[in-house]
């Protein structure tokens, strides 16, 4: 993400990939003002009426927000709402702007502490390579991605024959259309099957490292991310925080520790200031302003935890919020 700040609160951003539409999408409230171009028929055409074809006409317009549609798999970015800038002839009509790669939007709201530390954090995430997975067991392989939001599933293949080089040559053929070379790769699963992978694949495949795993699936990937053995690989990237803290989360409860979660019993925990760490889902991330004020007043660390992965949706199912305590 690039960004450029100007007067008066506005914000001018750049998408540069697929994670910087799910930061906008957490940051951007109902109310907020957005300005951006569309498409919108030509109203000053005179023969308008009595043509078939109905020109369009691009034009920039400010649009106050009313609903936000992250469309993760068409890398979109919906932002509906009414037009309250531009030509008069639009003022007063609905209009979804929509944001993709490559697109600019500029942005006027009351800006938190948090919302410009997720600035912050995207214009640093764009810097840092991706992550990529390749999971294997016998006759089953699976491609994944790490995306700030979560994991992302690219391909999932299965032995048709009974060589192993054949499937292997498949296997590496769908890896070469996903990998960029200069990420880091993790080959994981089960007993020496990944072994017998990285022999065929020889000098095909640099920068990896080979971890063990009980499965050769997205369940193997997730496994790695919450043992902490790809710290060094990981640590930047957010995701992988995510799971150890909603990890450590669940560990605190199952043994009545240090924990909280639900909106008054947070709440009054960080009134005390003996919340550590506090968790907000990111589709909650507008509802508990109020809370993330109290936890930068009061030194606790905030976390917005996307419900794309795993770790996100066990929140979610908690109320949305929940509490690592320094103390009871």
């Amino acid at each position: 993400m690039k960004v450029e700040e100007k007067e008066r609160g506005e914000i001018t951003v750049r998408v540069d990939n697929l994670d910087d539409l799910w930061y906008l999408s957490t940051m951007l409230g109902e109310e907020d003002l957005v300005f951006g171009y569309v498409f919108r028929k030509d109203t000053t055409s005179g023969d308008m009426k009595r043509s078939k074809k109905v020109e369009r006409k691009k034009i920039r317009v400010g649009i106050r927000v009313k609903k936000l549609d992250f469309q993760e798999f068409s890398d979109r970015l919906r932002i509906s709402g009414i037009i309250v800038a531009g030509p008069e002839d639009y003022l007063g009509s609905h209009q979804t702007i929509n944001v993709g790669l490559g697109d600019e939007i500029s942005i006027i709201k009351e800006w938190s502490v948090k919302d410009k530390e997720l600035l912050e954090e995207a214009v640093k995430n764009s810097e840092r390579p991706m992550v990529y997975f390749l999971g294997l067991e016998h006759g089953l392989a699976t491609i994944a991605i790490m995306k700030t939001y979560g994991i992302q599933e690219f391909a999932t293949l299965r032995k048709r024959g009974d060589e192993d080089d054949e499937f292997f040559g498949e296997v590496l053929a769908a890896l070469k259309d996903a990998w960029d070379e200069k990420s880091p790769l993790i080959i994981l699963g089960p007993g020496f099957y990944k072994e017998d992978f990285v022999n065929f694949a020889g000098s095909s495949i640099k920068n990896y490292i080979m971890v063990q795993a009980s499965h050769g699936d997205l369940r193997g990937v997730y496994e790695v991310l919450k043992s902490g053995a790809l710290d060094k690989i990981l640590k930047q990237h957010r995701i992988a925080r995510e799971e150890q803290l909603v990890e450590e989360l669940l560990t605190e409860i199952k043994k009545e520790g240090l924990y909280a979660y639900g909106e008054e019993e947070v709440k009054n925990y960080l009134n005390m200031g003996a919340v550590k760490h506090l968790l907000i889902s990111d589709k909650n991330y507008k509802k508990y302003r109020d809370l993330m004020n109290l936890a930068v007043q009061t030194g606790a660390e905030i976390h917005i935890i996307s419900t794309s992965h795993e770790a996100g949706k066990i929140l979610e199912h908690l109320g949305g919020v929940a509490a690592l305590l320094r103390f009871r």
